[in-house]
């Protein structure tokens, strides 16, 4: 039997998988915050077979099978677009760093760069899905924009250290962090990371913060569309190398039976 057949399909199965990521960051095109993902491959060899080892002599390979696994996906972490508009709770950072929020079904915090908030019924800032953002300490208090108009519109001025004016008195700041290690990071949703060892804990983060602004997702169009492109091409290869083996198996055991 012809070995490669396997390392054919290993690159094709590879492939898929490269597709799929492309095609899920191209999905999140319009999610604010968002981070594209860069799959990461490996080599495996296979020891197909060895000849005898004499007494005391260690094994000696005679023939290797190659084989492409998917070894994870690097984060892309560089800034996406920034995009005005208008709106005084869409917060923008830049630089390294991350909004708290606290997840409403369970309380759990994760970290995002997506700034598009709103305030909720008890003048809570919050994400579009109702999350609360914290204020800054360490007591994962929510931030609160209380003014002198609760009823009604106030003016809230977001400072470039993230410290809150609301009506001309100073209300608080956000809570803006970062990690040792941004790869360690977990993904969470479109644009939510959470916390891991591998990560480290959180320790605050040196931003400049922008009222007005909504940072877009990183993904360029183009170049995932061209990645779309030469990773159908590639599988295509494969599975044409997969059908022209798979034939010559078939002509060598009709040979070896004849």
């Amino acid at each position: 039997m012809n070995h490669e057949i396997y390392t054919a399909l290993s690159g094709a199965l590879a492939n898929d998988r490269r597709q799929e990521i492309c095609a899920n960051n191209l999905a999140n095109i319009n999610s604010g915050g968002f981070r594209r993902d860069v799959p990461l491959f490996a080599t495996v060899y296979d020891q197909v077979s060895g000849s005898s080892p004499s007494p005391g002599e260690a094994p000696k390979a005679n023939e290797h099978n190659a084989f492409v696994v998917h070894a994870g996906n690097w984060i892309d972490f560089h800034e996406g677009a920034m995009q005005d508009t208008g709106n005084p709770l869409d917060i923008a950072l830049s630089g390294e760093g991350f909004f708290v929020l606290q997840r409403a079904a369970d309380g759990q915090l994760y970290y995002t760069r997506d700034g598009h908030f709103r305030l909720n019924e008890q003048r809570e800032l919050v994400a579009a899905n109702g999350d609360k953002v914290m204020a800054a300490g360490e007591e994962n208090q929510p931030l609160r924009l209380a003014g002198d108009n609760p009823g009604g519109s106030s003016d809230i001025k977001f400072g470039k250290m993230g410290d809150i004016v609301v009506d001309g008195q100073p209300v608080g700041s956000l809570r803006l962090v970062t990690f040792d290690d941004l790869q360690g990071l977990e993904k969470l949703g479109a644009a939510g990371f959470l916390e891991t060892r591998s990560s480290g804990p959180p320790r605050p983060a040196e931003v400049e913060v922008f009222q007005g602004v909504r940072e877009l997702s990183n993904v360029n169009v183009l170049e995932e569309m061209v990645n779309m492109i030469e990773v159908a091409r590639q599988y295509e290869a494969q599975q044409k190398i997969i059908v022209d083996l798979d034939e010559v198996n078939k002509e060598s055991a009709k040979g070896y039976s004849g």
